[in-house]
């Protein structure tokens, strides 16, 4: 029998929960997407961050659904996120996710508050929360003429940055262009995930890179999570990322989740999955063990 929206959010504050369990259902609310699902997914987001060790993996998720629910449960939502962005006590990576999701649903009211975010940093030492707010500003003024271009695929999963229709260059070569403005950097990489057919081979060249920032390598990684099914070249640029401790955390834990999706040897995600399930991260860590139940779960 289908669990009830109040069954999944008392999954979410049952002290007893293991983190996959509530990762899945803040994911079944997420689906379920109505106004009593997105009221409990904030009722579960102020209860997982009045906890001990809060987990920044579960925040940061909630502010994701709630950046793809339905355009009609806005006015439930703005508030809200707009609140999480300046609670400058929160993680940097829910600060950012929070920003995102205001840019996909509601333009008009985050123009203010991307405006201040995007010129100066506060907490944010990799500059993520100001790089997603320059993002989120160049999208809310250009969504009367870009909005049609939003979430035609991957199940309508809504982009920041509205892919290009055309490109008169290599993608990878346009992102790696110190000229190309960091909005137009994200058009490219949607681009090139919607023509992956063409240039998703070529990927693990912007992985590598040091020309790009903490946010657009997670960015990178959430698109091949995307696309899936990845030559050999990717998958051990992925390894190098999850392994590098240099790397910024938002990057690893999105390369495992990646990871996770495009790797057909099940042997070596488990024993990648297994030995960042231990890791000193929490975000990291967290990400690893998702991975390993759903693997256990799918199969």
């Amino acid at each position: 029998m289908q669990k009830s929206p109040q069954q999944f959010y008392e999954i979410i504050i049952n002290e007893i929960s293991t983190v996959d369990q509530i990762y899945s259902a803040i994911f079944e609310l997420r689906t379920i997407n109505n106004m009593e699902a997105i009221q409990l997914l904030k009722q579960g987001f102020n209860y997982l961050n009045k906890v001990e060790n809060k987990s920044c993996l579960l925040l940061h998720e909630i502010a994701y659904a709630l950046g793809q629910a339905d355009l009609s449960l806005e006015s439930q939502i703005t508030q809200f996120l707009i609140d999480v962005i300046k609670d400058e006590t929160q993680y940097d990576v829910v600060r950012h996710e929070a920003a995102e999701a205001l840019a996909n649903i509601n333009q008009k009211e985050a123009l203010e508050i991307f405006e201040q975010y995007s010129k100066k940093n506060v907490n944010d030492n990799l500059n993520i929360l100001q790089d997603t707010c320059i993002i989120g500003l160049e999208k809310a003024k250009t969504i009367q003429e870009l909005g049609f271009l939003y979430g035609k695929m991957y199940l309508g999963t809504r982009e920041p940055a509205a892919p290009f229709q055309e490109l008169d260059r290599n993608p990878v070569e346009y992102i790696l262009d110190d000229n190309t403005t960091l909005f137009n950097k994200y058009r490219a990489l949607y681009y090139l995930r919607n023509n992956a057919n063409k240039y998703f081979d070529q990927i693990d060249q912007l992985l590598i890179s040091n020309k790009l920032g903490a946010l657009f390598k997670h960015e990178i990684c959430f698109v091949i999570g995307q696309v899936g099914e990845a030559p050999k070249q990717i998958h051990e640029a992925l390894i190098n990322m999850i392994k590098d401790e240099n790397q910024p955390a938002i990057a690893r834990h999105e390369a495992i989740a990646a990871f996770q999706t495009v790797n057909s040897n099940k042997e070596i995600t488990l024993q990648i999955l297994n030995q960042y399930s231990k890791s000193q991260d929490q975000i990291v860590r967290e990400t690893a063990l998702v991975s390993l139940k759903m693997i256990e779960f799918y199969g």
